[in-house]
């Protein structure tokens, strides 16, 4: 009597658990320069988004369209597809101000904000996150993957840093506030949306402000007459130095 085969499920099926993105934020912030270019007039359709964008029509396209949608990168309604906000922005942001809206993309999934909450400040080794990550009910077979992706993106972001075998949360995102952000931007880059209103996805560097110039200082004209009678004989450095003295005080 054959024993029965044990059936194995498709790679890329769902195991059941907490949700988290199966794509880490740097190849999802590459997505999202896809499809800010391909939504950038109007929503598409799922038929165009998923192998134009995410180059596979089946389930590993959705699966990269879900990531992005957790990473708060993509809007649908179950028919068309199209950017978000947050994604204009860092479409269009210089790397100088990039920073504070990779870290809110970053922490829109549920799960990573958790995880980040949990150790922010701390260093934190890797079977310690994996423990961490079973708590919040994580799959057992998706611990490793699911903690691989999340320090892959924190450090993508600036929210850590690898230090030995270890890693190092930071104490608190960035703020827009510490960069040197437009004065009239009050958005906050935290969890939620930004209601920034739609931006291109083409590099936009004519909102960024130049430095101020500092105001040239002037010599008031001198009201002190000077006669002088230059000897030809004067030795030159001399009469270098007497001009040099007299430009100063604005006499000539």
């Amino acid at each position: 009597m054959t024993e029965q085969a044990k059936r194995v499920p498709p790679k890329g099926g769902r195991k059941g658990g907490t949700l988290f993105p199966k794509i880490d934020l740097k190849k999802a912030i590459e997505y999202n320069k896809k499809i800010v270019s391909k939504t950038h007039t109007s929503p598409q359709p799922e038929s165009i988004i998923l192998p134009g964008v995410f180059n596979n029509n089946g389930p590993d396209g959705k699966i990269r369209a879900s990531a992005l949608r957790q990473f708060g990168l993509l809007n649908d309604d179950n028919v068309k597809m199209e950017a978000t906000p947050l994604g204009k922005e860092i479409a269009s942001s210089p790397v100088d101000e990039i920073i504070p809206h990779l870290q809110s993309a970053c922490l829109k999934p549920k799960l990573f904000k958790q995880l980040y909450e949990t150790f922010k400040g701390d260093t934190v080794n890797f079977p310690k996150l994996k423990q961490q990550a079973a708590k919040l009910k994580v799959h057992p077979d998706s611990a490793d993957e699911c903690v691989q992706i999340f320090t892959s993106s924190l450090k993508y972001s600036g929210l850590a840093e690898l230090d030995g075998d270890a890693f190092k949360f930071v104490s608190q995102p960035t703020s827009k506030n510490a960069s040197d952000a437009k004065p009239q931007d009050n958005k906050n880059d935290d969890v939620e949306d930004t209601n920034s209103g739609d931006v291109d996805g083409d590099d936009d560097n004519e909102n960024n402000t130049p430095p101020p110039q500092l105001p040239i200082r002037q010599h008031a004209p001198s009201s002190v007459q000077v006669n002088i009678s230059l000897d030809p004989s004067m030795d030159p450095e001399k009469l270098e130095k007497l001009l040099k003295l007299l430009k100063a005080y604005g006499a000539i």
